[in-house]
């Protein structure tokens, strides 16, 4: 049981350096307004009140809330601690309905044009591709496709740079919802 309240409490404590963020701060009013000189710059992020720094910042404790080397990624809540017996079914529902919340926004189509195929990007190809070709990772199969994405003026600022921050600020309600769960299930723990 230790554990498993390590893991919650872990998880929680990501998740509120992510909601304490400038990014997030900077998310809960999303009225952007698009540097012009940015966007000449080819810089893909050109929102006003937006910087790379604080974009790298929040992926990185994205990083460890959807990896599971550190063991307390959603993955890991789904199998070693919602899987269990000893959880409520309404806390189980709860979280599963946010996996499922997250699953349905990756699959949707974004804004963004496929370069090579007739349709949009959906979100979660955009967001595997910002993620491992270049902001926390350089996995070779996507690094080209990144700065493609990245690297092309007001296509990157206004297309590209805008469905991430939709899709980061999807991701920063679902796991401050699954926080919330998660301190339920450990109140229910303590009793």
């Amino acid at each position: 049981m230790e554990t498993k309240i390590q893991t919650l409490s872990l998880f929680n404590e990501r998740v509120e350096r992510l909601a304490q963020s400038a990014l997030a701060k900077r998310m809960a009013s999303p009225h952007y307004t698009i540097d012009y000189e940015k966007m000449m710059r080819r810089e893909w992020i050109a929102a006003d009140g937006l910087t790379e720094d604080a974009v790298d910042a929040f992926v990185c404790n994205v990083r460890l809330l959807v990896q599971d080397r550190d063991g307390f990624s959603i993955r890991c809540l789904t199998k070693d601690v919602y899987a269990q017996k000893s959880v409520p079914q309404d806390l189980r529902i709860r979280f599963c309905e946010q996996r499922k919340r997250w699953w349905e926004h990756m699959d949707q189509p974004s804004v963004l044009k496929h370069f090579k195929e007739d349709r949009n990007f959906t979100y979660g190809e955009l967001f595997e591709v910002l993620m491992y070709g270049g902001l926390v990772h350089a996995n070779r199969d996507k690094v080209d496709l990144f700065y493609k994405l990245t690297k092309q003026g007001a296509y990157s600022s206004l297309g590209c740079g805008a469905s991430f921050l939709v899709s980061l600020q999807m991701f920063l309600n679902v796991v401050r919802e699954i926080r919330d769960i998660n301190a339920e299930l450990l109140s229910h723990w303590e009793c």
